[in-house]
This record gives C-alpha cells, sequence and structure tokens, in this order.
C-alpha cells in the first residue's frame, strides 16, 4: 500500500483519489503561507485537475470547498481566482459553485463585516464611555452600510461624548428609514 504523503505534488495530481487532491491541498497550503502568489498559481492548478480527474461535479465542489479553506489567499487573489475559475466554468460547462451559492458567499462576507464593525463599535464605545445602553447597540445593528459604519467607528473615538454619538446614529438610522420607504 502507498501512502499519500509519501507523494509529490506531481504524483499527487495525477492520481485519481480525491483524498491525493486533500493531500495536495495540504501541502500547497504550507508553500502559500510563504508565498501567495505559489499559493494562488497552485489553488488553481490544483481545481483545474479536478476537472482533469474526471470528478463529477458533486467531487469536485466538496473538494474545493475543502481547498478553499485549506488554501487560504489574500482577498485580490480570491477574486483573480474566481473570475479564472468562472472562465474555465463557462468552457467545461460544469460550475463547481452555482452563481446563487457565489452570491450567498458574498453575501455572507459582507454581513460578516458589517457585523464585525457594528461590533467594533459597541466595543469602542464600552471602553470609552459608562452606561452603553441595549437600546444603543440596537440601533447600532440596523445600521448596514459598510461605509457608514467605518465612518462611525471614527465617530465613536472621536465624539466627545455618548450622548452625542447616541443623536448621530440615532439621525442615521431615522435618515436610513426614510431612504428606504422612497
Amino acid at each position: 500500500m502507498v501512502k499519500l504523503l509519501d507523494y509529490d505534488l506531481e504524483e499527487l495530481a495525477q492520481n485519481q483519489n480525491p483524498l491525493a487532491a486533500i493531500v495536495q491541498a495540504h501541502r500547497i497550503s504550507q508553500i502559500a503561507n510563504q508565498d501567495a502568489a505559489v499559493g494562488y498559481a497552485n489553488k488553481l492548478s490544483l481545481i483545474k485537475s479536478l476537472y482533469e480527474r474526471g470528478f463529477s461535479r458533486e467531487n469536485i465542489v466538496e473538494l474545493f470547498r475543502i481547498i478553499d479553506w485549506l488554501i487560504a489567499l489574500p482577498e485580490l487573489e480570491e477574486e483573480r481566482l474566481w473570475q479564472e475559475i468562472q472562465t474555465l466554468e463557462e468552457n467545461k460547462n460544469m460550475p463547481y459553485v452555482t452563481s446563487v451559492e457565489r452570491i450567498g458567499i458574498k453575501k455572507g462576507r459582507v454581513k460578516g463585516l458589517q457585523q464585525g464593525k457594528q461590533q467594533d463599535i459597541v466595543r469602542i464605545l464600552e471602553f470609552r464611555f459608562e452606561g452603553v445602553t441595549e437600546e444603543l447597540k440596537l440601533l447600532i445593528g440596523k445600521l448596514d452600510n459598510i461605509e457608514l459604519l467605518g465612518d462611525l467607528i471614527l465617530q465613536a473615538v472621536t465624539t466627545p461624548s455618548l450622548d452625542e454619538f447616541t443623536s448621530i446614529v440615532s439621525q442615521h438610522v431615522v435618515d436610513d428609514k426614510s431612504e428606504k420607504s422612497n
């Protein structure tokens, strides 16, 4: 019995065993930690090899999820990778992730960014002031504009009083409601 760990990357790329792709992804992730460009090229090559190995769509989707988790790239590189894979999908007529899934993934990232900024605002306020109310936290939670939340982080750091900050946030919540009703 041959151990997959004894294979080099080239041998792993030729192996039809789905576990070989996972081992290959792990090896690439070790390389990618030191060089994002090398990680990008190898991640793209590995994903292309999934198609060449003749795996089913379901196998490609599952393997891609593992590969994507193992080989994390900077956001710019991930966007570039999505574009490359989209072209590959069109040529192969076999999407590994549907456009609906991609939209969901993007919405999840945006939602996570929103929540992170909302939490940062609350943490700054709690550090600077006593008596941050649940009502204020709820108001902050209603804001979903990433740019506005970034501005409010700066306001949370610089505004001289909690009352003044509450007034600023209240105004944005009112503005947001009136814009959505139009």
